[in-house]
């Protein structure tokens, strides 16, 4: 029985008949056997060099594979806490490829998830930190960015409490602009009485109590809430020494 010829990569085959070609140039060079010898040897050299070099690059590719898996799987059980999730994860033990194709899903699932949450957050809070600034009466708060969540604690009871101190917060807006109307309202009744220059009464207080069609928010801190307290007191005052003239 005939045995089957070995079969050769097309780059062997490639390599032998270039070497073969390279035998005859020498032969009608007339090329010696020492300098084809070491011909071959710095032939063999060269390429050893380019094998170890892709060996170098493979391994380093393989090193960056398996950090890229270990900081993946570190981030995968952060970001799950961090949104108090309970991910049961595993990256599986085929070849870093197969990891690789197990891991990213479930790690851009939850980079998503959180993006998402940390809006969610961004948003609340700058309504919060905005009412807190008209109540302390600086009218527009800074501005919320990232760096003002607190992104080991995303979850959602977090999220529930910041909620319940947003309506806290609006029921207490509510109340104040409710006060500040009824102070104006009585300012007005007074100013009207007396003849007093209503508009300008507001205005010394402050100007978003006389003008609001710029666009200024209706101040309601406790300044302007205790100075229209004291100017209805005054105004209360001048309306009975009036009274008491004309009695």
């Amino acid at each position: 029985m005939a045995s089957t010829p070995p079969s050769f990569s097309p780059s062997r085959t490639t390599c032998a008949s270039l070497l073969r070609q390279l035998q005859m140039i020498w032969d009608e060079i007339g090329e010696s056997d020492t300098d084809r010898d070491n011909m071959l040897l710095q032939l063999e050299q060269e390429c050893l060099d380019i094998y170890h070099k892709k060996v170098e690059e493979t391994r380093k590719h393989k090193a960056d594979l398996v950090k890229w898996l270990a900081d993946a799987e570190s981030e995968v059980t952060n970001v799950a806490s961090s949104l108090g999730d309970c991910v049961m994860f595993s990256r599986g033990k085929g070849t870093l490829k197969q990891q690789l194709a197990n891991t990213r899903p479930v790690l851009e699932e939850l980079r998503s998830k959180k993006d998402e949450r940390v809006k969610e957050f961004l948003k609340i809070k700058s309504q919060i930190s905005q009412i807190c600034a008209e109540i302390a009466g600086y009218g527009q708060s800074k501005g919320i960015t990232d760096q003002d969540v607190d992104q080991c604690d995303l979850t959602t009871k977090k999220l529930g409490e910041l909620k319940s101190h947003l309506d806290e917060l609006q029921n207490e807006k509510m109340l104040r602009q409710q006060k500040v109307k009824s102070h104006i309202s009585t300012i007005s009744e007074l100013s009207e009485v007396m003849s007093i220059d209503f508009s300008k009464t507001l205005n010394d207080i402050h100007p978003s109590l006389s003008d609001s069609s710029n666009g200024a928010l209706l101040s309601i801190s406790n300044d302007t809430l205790a100075s229209l307290t004291g100017a209805i007191h005054s105004l209360k005052q001048e309306k009975q020494q009036r009274l008491q003239k004309l009695a």
